[in-house]
């Protein structure tokens, strides 16, 4: 009777670790899903590409930034954030900026969107450039991000180009209107102020990849 007792604690407990790890596997499906994704892309020697699953796995990361237990830093990589862009929430650019892509690069970062050119703003100083554009126009944002105050950052522009032309420097407040910029304190003229999730005290781009600390990061960086 005991051999037969203890047969049956062990098939139940078996049971028990299956419905377990069957219960973990589907709480984590997207994650898991994301990670086999690049783990089969580095296998077969070919580049991540952007996808649901990495913006799942991104939007996971950014999640744990508020979390108790969470890192003292967070880092995505130039594909995981190409892929929020395209799969990500909504409102994180204006709806009227078409196809958004994004390179990071030794600590810069380039952002390209298709935009309308009726949204530019209507300076007479720009009548000579706006005369020149398509219906929509390709325009490439060059920069680096810079600290604002405590939780914002910012992306200070370098260099803007409208359809391939350079455009001059001081039209870059207006266009950055155009793409979604308010005035906030400690903003500079030429700079787009980067809303960061909730939990994080900074951000920085280093090599390939965005970094987001948190305070508790921030303070052992300090």
């Amino acid at each position: 009777m005991i051999p037969l007792l203890g047969g049956c604690l062990k098939r139940l407990l078996l049971l028990v670790l299956l419905v377990a790890a069957l219960f973990l596997a589907w709480y984590f499906r997207e994650p898991l899903r994301a990670a086999w994704g690049e783990l089969r892309a580095s296998r077969e020697g070919g580049p991540a590409v952007p996808s649901q699953e990495l913006a799942d796995l991104a939007e996971s990361k950014v999640v744990r930034l508020e979390q108790p237990d969470a890192p003292e830093r967070v880092v995505l990589t130039e594909t995981e954030v190409q892929s929020l862009l395209e799969y990500g929430p909504d409102g994180m650019l204006p709806e009227y900026v078409l196809s958004p892509s994004i390179d990071l690069e030794d600590g810069r970062v380039r952002l390209r969107a298709r935009v309308p050119t009726e949204h530019f703003p209507r300076l007479a100083s720009a009548g000579e450039v706006l005369a020149f554009l398509p219906d929509t126009t390709e325009l490439t944002v060059n920069g680096q991000l810079i600290p604002l105050d405590s939780g914002r950052v910012a992306l200070a522009v370098d260099e803007l180009h409208a359809a391939r032309v350079p455009v001059p420097r001081r039209l870059f407040p207006g266009i950055l209107r155009s793409l979604g910029r308010r005035e906030v304190a400690g903003l500079p003229p030429d700079a787009l102020e980067i809303p960061l999730p909730p939990g994080a005290a900074t951000a920085y781009v280093r090599g390939d990849s965005l970094i987001l600390l948190t305070w508790r990061g921030r303070g052992r960086a300090n």
